[in-house]
C-alpha cells in the first residue's frame, strides 16, 4: 500500500511519522504464510500535522539527532575494537601466548613476562597420576609455570585443576605469588 503526502505535508516529516508507527504496525501483523498489515491499519494511522515550517524544523532536528547517533555509534564501535585489541595484547603479554590480530593493531601492551616458578616437593609414586610432578622431575625439579603448562599440553583450566591436586598431595611445593617483570626490549638489550 502506498502512502502519499498531500499538499502542505513535508514528505520527510511524513516518513518520520510512519517510521515512528512501525512498532505499532509490527504488532498488527497477521497471516501465516506472508504476515502483513491490512489497509485499515494504515488508514487509521493518525499523524499530527503542525505547520509546514514546523514540520521542516522537526525534520532538520531529527536529521541532526540521527547524525549524532551515527557519530556516537562509530565512536562506540572504534572503542570496542580498541578494547578488544588491548585485551588480546594484555592476555598475550601476561601468558606469553600470541594471538594473531589485524594489521591495524594500534594498542601495544608493554612486553612483560609472568615469573611463577614451580618446584617439585616430593616425587610421586610411579602409579600416581601426577603428570605435572613427573614433568618437573624430568626437568631438574623446577620450571616456570608457563613452560610446565605448555609441556602439559592441556587447556589452562585443566592445568590449574591438576596443579591444585598435585599441590594438595604434596608432590609440588606450594607456589609463591607470581611476579610480573617487563621484558627487556631489543634496544635495551643492546645498550
Amino acid at each position: 500500500m502506498a502512502v502519499r503526502a498531500l499538499r502542505g505535508v513535508d514528505r520527510s516529516y511524513l516518513s518520520i511519522c510512519i517510521d515512528a508507527a512501525e512498532q505499532h504496525f509490527q504488532s498488527q501483523k497477521f497471516g501465516i504464510a506472508i504476515p502483513g498489515i491490512g489497509r485499515d491499519e494504515v488508514l487509521k494511522l493518525e499523524v499530527l500535522l503542525p505547520s509546514l515550517a514546523e514540520q521542516r524544523r522537526i525534520v532538520a532536528t531529527v536529521a541532526e539527532l540521527m547524525r549524532l547517533c551515527d557519530e556516537l555509534e562509530s565512536h562506540l564501535q572504534e572503542a570496542v575494537r580498541t578494547a578488544g585489541r588491548y585485551a588480546v595484547s594484555a592476555v598475550a603479554s601476561l601468558t606469553g601466548i600470541a594471538i594473531k590480530q589485524d594489521e591495524d593493531t594500534a594498542v601495544k601492551a608493554p612486553q612483560t613476562e609472568l615469573i611463577a616458578p614451580l618446584r617439585l616437593a616430593t616425587a610421586p609414586d610411579v602409579k600416581a597420576q601426577a603428570p605435572l610432578a613427573t614433568i618437573l622431575a624430568r626437568h631438574e625439579g623446577e620450571m616456570a609455570a608457563r613452560d610446565l603448562w605448555q609441556r602439559f599440553g592441556g587447556e589452562i583450566d585443566a592445568f590449574y585443576a591438576q596443579l591444585k591436586t598435585e599441590v594438595a598431595h604434596g608432590w609440588i611445593a606450594e607456589p609463591k605469588p607470581a611476579q610480573v617483570r617487563e621484558k627487556p626490549t631489543v634496544e635495551t638489550a643492546k645498550a
